[in-house]
Protein backbone atom coordinates (compact mmCIF):
# COMPACT_ATOMS: atom_id res chain seq x y z
CA UNK A 1 0.00 0.00 0.00
CA UNK A 2 1.41 3.21 -1.29
CA UNK A 3 1.55 5.86 1.81
CA UNK A 4 0.33 9.71 1.36
CA UNK A 5 2.50 12.21 2.25
CA UNK A 6 2.36 16.43 1.91
CA UNK A 7 -1.24 16.77 3.51
CA UNK A 8 -0.38 19.52 6.48
CA UNK A 9 -1.19 22.22 4.43
CA UNK A 10 -3.89 21.19 2.93
CA UNK A 11 -5.55 20.54 6.43
CA UNK A 12 -4.78 24.22 7.87
CA UNK A 13 -5.45 25.80 4.48
CA UNK A 14 -8.13 28.60 5.74
CA UNK A 15 -10.52 27.19 3.16
CA UNK A 16 -10.80 24.35 4.81
CA UNK A 17 -11.67 25.69 7.72
CA UNK A 18 -14.08 27.40 6.72
CA UNK A 19 -15.76 24.57 4.83
CA UNK A 20 -15.22 22.59 8.28
CA UNK A 21 -16.84 25.02 10.64
CA UNK A 22 -20.17 25.06 8.18
CA UNK A 23 -19.82 21.19 8.12
CA UNK A 24 -19.86 21.40 11.69
CA UNK A 25 -22.79 23.16 12.36
CA UNK A 26 -24.53 21.29 9.88
CA UNK A 27 -28.37 21.18 11.73
CA UNK A 28 -27.45 22.61 14.91
CA UNK A 29 -26.46 26.14 14.21
CA UNK A 30 -29.29 27.56 16.79
CA UNK A 31 -26.68 25.90 19.45
CA UNK A 32 -25.40 28.15 21.96
CA UNK A 33 -21.59 27.22 21.38
CA UNK A 34 -22.41 27.35 17.75
CA UNK A 35 -23.54 31.21 18.15
CA UNK A 36 -20.47 32.12 20.52
CA UNK A 37 -18.07 30.54 17.77
CA UNK A 38 -19.70 31.97 14.65
CA UNK A 39 -20.09 35.59 16.70
CA UNK A 40 -16.21 35.81 15.85
CA UNK A 41 -15.63 32.90 13.81
CA UNK A 42 -13.20 34.78 11.38
CA UNK A 43 -10.91 35.32 14.75
CA UNK A 44 -11.75 31.56 16.07
CA UNK A 45 -10.61 29.98 12.92
CA UNK A 46 -7.57 32.34 12.74
CA UNK A 47 -7.00 31.30 16.17
CA UNK A 48 -7.47 27.91 15.63
CA UNK A 49 -5.06 27.92 11.92
CA UNK A 50 -2.28 29.75 13.92
CA UNK A 51 -2.54 26.81 17.19
CA UNK A 52 -2.15 24.13 14.50
CA UNK A 53 0.46 25.67 12.65
CA UNK A 54 2.69 26.16 15.76
CA UNK A 55 1.86 22.86 17.51
CA UNK A 56 -0.03 24.84 20.42
CA UNK A 57 -3.53 23.12 19.35
CA UNK A 58 -5.07 21.03 22.43
CA UNK A 59 -8.41 19.25 22.62
CA UNK A 60 -10.67 20.00 25.35
CA UNK A 61 -12.86 18.25 27.50
CA UNK A 62 -15.83 16.17 26.24
CA UNK A 63 -19.52 16.56 27.37
CA UNK A 64 -20.61 13.16 27.74
CA UNK A 65 -24.11 11.59 28.78
CA UNK A 66 -25.77 8.08 28.98
CA UNK A 67 -28.36 6.66 26.45
CA UNK A 68 -30.50 3.16 27.55
CA UNK A 69 -31.53 2.28 23.92
CA UNK A 70 -31.03 0.41 21.90
CA UNK A 71 -28.37 -0.65 24.59
CA UNK A 72 -26.30 1.31 27.44
CA UNK A 73 -23.91 3.34 25.80
CA UNK A 74 -22.09 6.55 26.60
CA UNK A 75 -22.35 9.58 23.85
CA UNK A 76 -19.40 11.24 24.35
CA UNK A 77 -19.40 15.64 22.74
CA UNK A 78 -16.32 17.19 21.64
CA UNK A 79 -16.30 21.19 22.30
CA UNK A 80 -17.44 22.97 19.21
CA UNK A 81 -13.80 24.36 18.13
CA UNK A 82 -12.50 20.42 18.25
CA UNK A 83 -15.55 19.24 16.03
CA UNK A 84 -14.36 21.97 13.54
CA UNK A 85 -10.75 20.61 13.76
CA UNK A 86 -12.47 16.94 13.02
CA UNK A 87 -14.02 18.08 9.97
CA UNK A 88 -11.06 19.75 8.58
CA UNK A 89 -8.56 16.48 9.03
CA UNK A 90 -11.48 14.38 7.69
CA UNK A 91 -12.24 16.74 4.75
CA UNK A 92 -8.64 15.80 3.72
CA UNK A 93 -8.46 12.52 5.30
CA UNK A 94 -11.88 11.08 3.41
CA UNK A 95 -11.09 11.04 0.01
CA UNK A 96 -7.67 9.00 0.81
CA UNK A 97 -9.55 6.51 3.37
CA UNK A 98 -12.57 6.08 0.78
CA UNK A 99 -10.39 4.96 -2.06
CA UNK A 100 -8.66 1.87 0.04
CA UNK A 101 -11.38 1.15 1.86
CA UNK A 102 -13.07 -2.60 0.74
CA UNK A 103 -15.88 -2.20 -1.63
CA UNK A 104 -18.42 -4.10 0.47
CA UNK A 105 -17.87 -1.78 3.88
CA UNK A 106 -20.72 0.35 4.17
CA UNK A 107 -20.52 2.89 6.97
CA UNK A 108 -19.51 6.38 7.10
CA UNK A 109 -19.21 6.07 3.14
CA UNK A 110 -20.75 8.40 0.41
CA UNK A 111 -22.72 7.04 -1.47
CA UNK A 112 -23.56 3.87 0.77
CA UNK A 113 -25.00 3.70 4.08
CA UNK A 114 -27.50 1.27 5.63
CA UNK A 115 -29.96 1.25 2.67
CA UNK A 116 -27.19 0.16 0.21
CA UNK A 117 -26.24 -2.62 2.53
CA UNK A 118 -29.42 -3.85 3.48
CA UNK A 119 -29.70 -4.52 -0.93
CA UNK A 120 -26.15 -6.28 -1.28
CA UNK A 121 -27.42 -8.58 1.58
CA UNK A 122 -30.71 -9.78 0.43
CA UNK A 123 -28.72 -9.89 -3.35
CA UNK A 124 -26.53 -12.46 -1.71
CA UNK A 125 -29.35 -14.41 0.31
CA UNK A 126 -31.00 -15.00 -3.40
CA UNK A 127 -27.70 -17.20 -3.75
CA UNK A 128 -27.07 -18.95 -0.75
CA UNK A 129 -28.28 -20.83 1.92
CA UNK A 130 -26.84 -19.78 4.95
CA UNK A 131 -25.64 -16.71 6.59
CA UNK A 132 -23.09 -15.65 9.71
CA UNK A 133 -23.38 -12.94 11.98
CA UNK A 134 -20.87 -11.67 13.93
CA UNK A 135 -20.73 -8.17 15.81
CA UNK A 136 -17.72 -7.18 17.76
CA UNK A 137 -17.97 -7.04 21.76
CA UNK A 138 -17.98 -3.26 23.05
CA UNK A 139 -16.27 -2.22 19.71
CA UNK A 140 -15.55 1.49 20.54
CA UNK A 141 -14.93 1.09 23.57
CA UNK A 142 -12.06 -1.76 22.86
CA UNK A 143 -10.18 -0.20 20.26
CA UNK A 144 -6.51 -0.34 21.47
CA UNK A 145 -5.01 2.67 20.52
CA UNK A 146 -1.33 1.67 20.10
CA UNK A 147 -2.86 -0.54 17.35
CA UNK A 148 -4.92 1.73 15.90
CA UNK A 149 -1.95 4.71 15.42
CA UNK A 150 -0.66 1.73 14.16
CA UNK A 151 -3.07 1.38 10.98
CA UNK A 152 -2.59 5.04 10.51
CA UNK A 153 1.22 4.57 9.51
CA UNK A 154 0.20 2.23 6.86
CA UNK A 155 -1.39 4.67 4.67
CA UNK A 156 -0.26 8.02 6.24
CA UNK A 157 3.29 9.06 6.48
CA UNK A 158 2.72 13.11 6.81
CA UNK A 159 4.01 13.31 10.24
CA UNK A 160 2.01 17.00 11.69
CA UNK A 161 -1.07 14.76 10.08
CA UNK A 162 0.09 11.63 11.63
CA UNK A 163 0.70 14.16 14.84
CA UNK A 164 -2.75 15.46 14.85
CA UNK A 165 -4.63 11.79 14.69
CA UNK A 166 -2.39 10.87 17.39
CA UNK A 167 -3.62 13.64 19.39
CA UNK A 168 -7.18 13.07 19.09
CA UNK A 169 -6.78 8.95 19.79
CA UNK A 170 -4.60 10.26 23.46
CA UNK A 171 -7.40 12.88 24.34
CA UNK A 172 -10.33 10.24 24.30
CA UNK A 173 -12.29 10.42 27.25
CA UNK A 174 -12.62 7.45 29.27
CA UNK A 175 -14.95 4.80 28.31
CA UNK A 176 -16.97 2.13 29.88
CA UNK A 177 -14.62 -0.83 31.30
CA UNK A 178 -13.56 -3.62 29.07
CA UNK A 179 -11.24 -6.33 30.24
CA UNK A 180 -9.80 -8.88 27.67
CA UNK A 181 -6.54 -11.07 27.86
CA UNK A 182 -4.93 -12.20 24.96
CA UNK A 183 -2.31 -14.59 24.05
CA UNK A 184 1.05 -13.49 25.57
CA UNK A 185 -0.74 -10.93 28.42
CA UNK A 186 0.21 -10.78 31.60
CA UNK A 187 -1.80 -10.30 34.77
CA UNK A 188 -1.94 -6.19 34.35
CA UNK A 189 -1.98 -6.04 30.83
CA UNK A 190 -5.48 -5.18 29.96
CA UNK A 191 -5.37 -2.25 32.48
CA UNK A 192 -2.31 -0.88 30.91
CA UNK A 193 -2.91 -0.72 27.90
CA UNK A 194 -5.21 2.51 26.57
CA UNK A 195 -8.09 1.83 24.96
CA UNK A 196 -11.65 2.91 23.68
CA UNK A 197 -12.63 6.05 21.16
CA UNK A 198 -15.60 8.30 21.88
CA UNK A 199 -18.73 7.58 20.13
CA UNK A 200 -19.99 11.06 18.95
CA UNK A 201 -16.75 12.17 17.32
CA UNK A 202 -16.90 12.29 13.86
CA UNK A 203 -13.52 10.89 13.65
CA UNK A 204 -14.16 8.42 15.82
CA UNK A 205 -16.41 6.45 13.39
CA UNK A 206 -13.98 6.89 10.42
CA UNK A 207 -11.35 5.87 12.77
CA UNK A 208 -13.04 2.46 14.23
CA UNK A 209 -13.92 2.00 10.25
CA UNK A 210 -10.57 1.88 9.06
CA UNK A 211 -9.83 -0.16 11.98
CA UNK A 212 -12.00 -3.29 10.52
CA UNK A 213 -10.77 -2.50 6.39
CA UNK A 214 -7.84 -5.49 7.45
CA UNK A 215 -10.74 -7.90 8.51
CA UNK A 216 -12.62 -7.32 5.35
CA UNK A 217 -9.32 -7.89 3.03
CA UNK A 218 -8.71 -11.32 5.37
CA UNK A 219 -12.41 -12.87 4.60
CA UNK A 220 -12.50 -12.20 1.35
CA UNK A 221 -9.23 -12.49 0.13
CA UNK A 222 -7.14 -14.79 2.92
CA UNK A 223 -10.53 -16.98 2.87
CA UNK A 224 -11.89 -16.46 0.42
CA UNK A 225 -15.44 -15.52 1.12
CA UNK A 226 -16.74 -13.13 -1.53
CA UNK A 227 -20.51 -12.87 -0.19
CA UNK A 228 -19.46 -10.34 2.46
CA UNK A 229 -21.35 -7.13 3.94
CA UNK A 230 -20.19 -4.95 6.44
CA UNK A 231 -21.24 -2.07 8.03
CA UNK A 232 -19.59 -0.93 11.32
CA UNK A 233 -18.62 -3.76 13.67
CA UNK A 234 -21.73 -5.46 11.81
CA UNK A 235 -20.45 -8.15 9.71
CA UNK A 236 -22.24 -10.73 7.62
CA UNK A 237 -20.66 -13.88 5.45
CA UNK A 238 -22.84 -15.91 3.31
CA UNK A 239 -22.37 -19.30 2.08
CA UNK A 240 -24.07 -22.67 1.04
CA UNK A 241 -22.31 -24.65 2.94
CA UNK A 242 -22.82 -24.59 7.70
CA UNK A 243 -19.49 -26.26 8.10
CA UNK A 244 -17.08 -23.85 5.79
CA UNK A 245 -18.99 -21.22 7.99
CA UNK A 246 -18.28 -22.40 11.37
CA UNK A 247 -14.56 -22.84 10.45
CA UNK A 248 -14.70 -19.20 9.01
CA UNK A 249 -15.99 -18.28 12.43
CA UNK A 250 -12.47 -19.81 14.10
CA UNK A 251 -10.38 -17.80 11.64
CA UNK A 252 -11.76 -14.27 12.40
CA UNK A 253 -12.48 -14.57 15.78
CA UNK A 254 -8.32 -15.68 15.54
CA UNK A 255 -7.83 -12.93 13.17
CA UNK A 256 -9.84 -10.34 15.24
CA UNK A 257 -7.77 -11.45 18.58
CA UNK A 258 -4.12 -9.98 17.05
CA UNK A 259 -5.76 -6.78 16.77
CA UNK A 260 -6.86 -7.16 20.86
CA UNK A 261 -10.80 -7.57 20.04
CA UNK A 262 -13.11 -9.98 20.84
CA UNK A 263 -16.55 -11.59 18.93
CA UNK A 264 -19.75 -11.12 20.70
CA UNK A 265 -20.56 -15.11 20.82
CA UNK A 266 -23.77 -14.53 22.02
CA UNK A 267 -24.92 -12.59 19.50
CA UNK A 268 -22.89 -15.08 16.86
CA UNK A 269 -25.12 -17.36 14.94
CA UNK A 270 -25.28 -19.34 11.79
CA UNK A 271 -28.55 -19.60 10.39
CA UNK A 272 -30.23 -20.32 7.36
CA UNK A 273 -31.49 -17.21 5.04
CA UNK A 274 -34.81 -18.35 5.10
CA UNK A 275 -34.90 -17.52 9.02
CA UNK A 276 -34.46 -13.93 8.33
CA UNK A 277 -31.49 -12.21 9.11
CA UNK A 278 -31.91 -8.41 11.55
CA UNK A 279 -29.27 -6.00 10.19
CA UNK A 280 -29.40 -1.94 9.51
CA UNK A 281 -32.92 -1.63 10.78
CA UNK A 282 -34.31 -4.19 9.19
CA UNK A 283 -35.38 -7.92 9.39
CA UNK A 284 -34.17 -9.47 5.79
CA UNK A 285 -35.48 -12.47 3.83
CA UNK A 286 -34.40 -13.24 0.20
CA UNK A 287 -37.98 -12.09 -1.27
CA UNK A 288 -38.54 -9.09 1.36
CA UNK A 289 -37.88 -6.62 4.21
CA UNK A 290 -39.70 -5.28 7.72
CA UNK A 291 -38.60 -2.39 9.72
CA UNK A 292 -37.60 -4.23 13.36
CA UNK A 293 -40.18 -4.33 15.49
CA UNK A 294 -37.64 -2.19 17.95
CA UNK A 295 -37.42 0.24 15.29
CA UNK A 296 -40.67 0.78 15.50
CA UNK A 297 -41.16 1.12 18.69
CA UNK A 298 -39.36 3.50 19.34
CA UNK A 299 -39.93 5.99 16.13
CA UNK A 300 -43.40 6.00 18.12
CA UNK A 301 -41.60 7.30 20.94
CA UNK A 302 -40.42 9.86 19.20
CA UNK A 303 -43.28 10.43 17.57
CA UNK A 304 -44.68 11.27 21.42
CA UNK A 305 -41.98 13.35 22.04
CA UNK A 306 -42.67 15.30 18.78
CA UNK A 307 -46.60 15.64 19.87
CA UNK A 308 -45.49 16.91 23.04
CA UNK A 309 -42.86 19.19 21.88
CA UNK A 310 -44.71 20.57 19.41
CA UNK A 311 -48.21 21.31 21.36
CA UNK A 312 -45.39 23.11 23.94
CA UNK A 313 -44.16 25.60 20.98
CA UNK A 314 -40.95 23.36 21.55
CA UNK A 315 -40.58 22.81 17.82
CA UNK A 316 -42.47 23.75 14.61
CA UNK A 317 -44.19 22.50 11.41
CA UNK A 318 -41.45 22.45 9.16
CA UNK A 319 -38.61 20.04 12.01
CA UNK A 320 -42.62 18.04 12.66
CA UNK A 321 -42.55 17.57 8.62
CA UNK A 322 -38.67 16.87 8.27
CA UNK A 323 -38.47 14.46 11.20
CA UNK A 324 -41.41 12.61 9.68
CA UNK A 325 -40.26 12.88 6.47
CA UNK A 326 -36.85 11.14 7.57
CA UNK A 327 -38.13 8.37 8.88
CA UNK A 328 -40.69 7.66 5.61
CA UNK A 329 -37.80 7.63 3.51
CA UNK A 330 -36.14 5.05 5.65
CA UNK A 331 -39.08 2.81 6.40
CA UNK A 332 -40.06 2.76 2.67
CA UNK A 333 -37.45 0.82 1.91
CA UNK A 334 -38.97 -2.40 3.16
CA UNK A 335 -42.19 -3.89 2.73
CA UNK A 336 -43.87 -1.76 5.02
CA UNK A 337 -47.37 -0.14 3.04
CA UNK A 338 -49.70 -1.48 6.17
CA UNK A 339 -47.24 -0.58 8.56
CA UNK A 340 -47.08 3.13 7.57
CA UNK A 341 -50.91 3.43 7.42
CA UNK A 342 -51.15 2.22 10.70
CA UNK A 343 -48.54 4.70 11.93
CA UNK A 344 -50.34 7.46 10.09
CA UNK A 345 -53.32 7.38 12.02
CA UNK A 346 -51.22 8.54 14.81
CA UNK A 347 -49.64 11.14 13.59
CA UNK A 348 -51.83 14.06 14.69
CA UNK A 349 -50.50 17.38 16.34
CA UNK A 350 -52.12 19.83 18.22
CA UNK A 351 -51.13 23.16 19.58
CA UNK A 352 -53.30 25.85 21.79
CA UNK A 353 -56.50 23.36 22.03
CA UNK A 354 -57.04 23.09 18.10
CA UNK A 355 -56.19 19.61 16.20
CA UNK A 356 -53.41 20.33 13.35
CA UNK A 357 -51.84 16.88 11.55
CA UNK A 358 -48.20 18.73 10.85
CA UNK A 359 -48.95 19.86 7.62
CA UNK A 360 -50.91 16.98 6.71
CA UNK A 361 -49.01 14.09 7.81
CA UNK A 362 -51.80 11.94 6.02
CA UNK A 363 -50.71 14.18 2.68
CA UNK A 364 -46.84 13.73 3.86
CA UNK A 365 -47.48 9.71 3.38
CA UNK A 366 -49.15 9.98 0.00
CA UNK A 367 -46.39 12.89 -1.12
CA UNK A 368 -43.86 10.60 -0.53
CA UNK A 369 -42.57 8.76 -3.30
CA UNK A 370 -43.93 4.76 -4.15
CA UNK A 371 -40.16 3.52 -3.93
CA UNK A 372 -37.16 5.34 -3.25
CA UNK A 373 -33.64 4.74 -5.38
CA UNK A 374 -32.44 1.55 -4.13
CA UNK A 375 -28.86 2.28 -2.40
CA UNK A 376 -29.77 5.77 -2.15
CA UNK A 377 -27.36 6.52 1.04
CA UNK A 378 -29.15 7.34 4.33
CA UNK A 379 -25.91 7.28 6.42
CA UNK A 380 -26.29 6.73 10.13
CA UNK A 381 -23.77 8.48 12.47
CA UNK A 382 -23.21 7.23 15.82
Amino acid sequence: MKRVGNLWQSVVAWENLLLAARKAQRSKPDRASVQRFNFNQEGELLTLQRELCDGTYRPGPFTTHWIIRPKPRLISAAPYRDRVVHHALMNVLEPILDRHFHPHSYACRKGMGTHAAADRLQHLMRRYRYVLQCDIRKFFPSIDHAIIKQTFRRLIKDPRVLGLMDMIVDNSNEQEAVTNWFGGDELWTPLERRKGLPIGNLTSQWFANWMLNGLDYFVTHELGFGAYVRYCDDFLILHSDRQCLREAADSVAHYLAGVRLRLHEEKMAVRTVAEGVPFVGFRIWPSHRTIRKENVRSFRRRVRWMQRSYRDGIIGRDEVRMRLAGWLGHARQANSVRLLNRLSAEWTFARGGAKNVSGGAGRLLEQQPKELPIGEPQQEHA
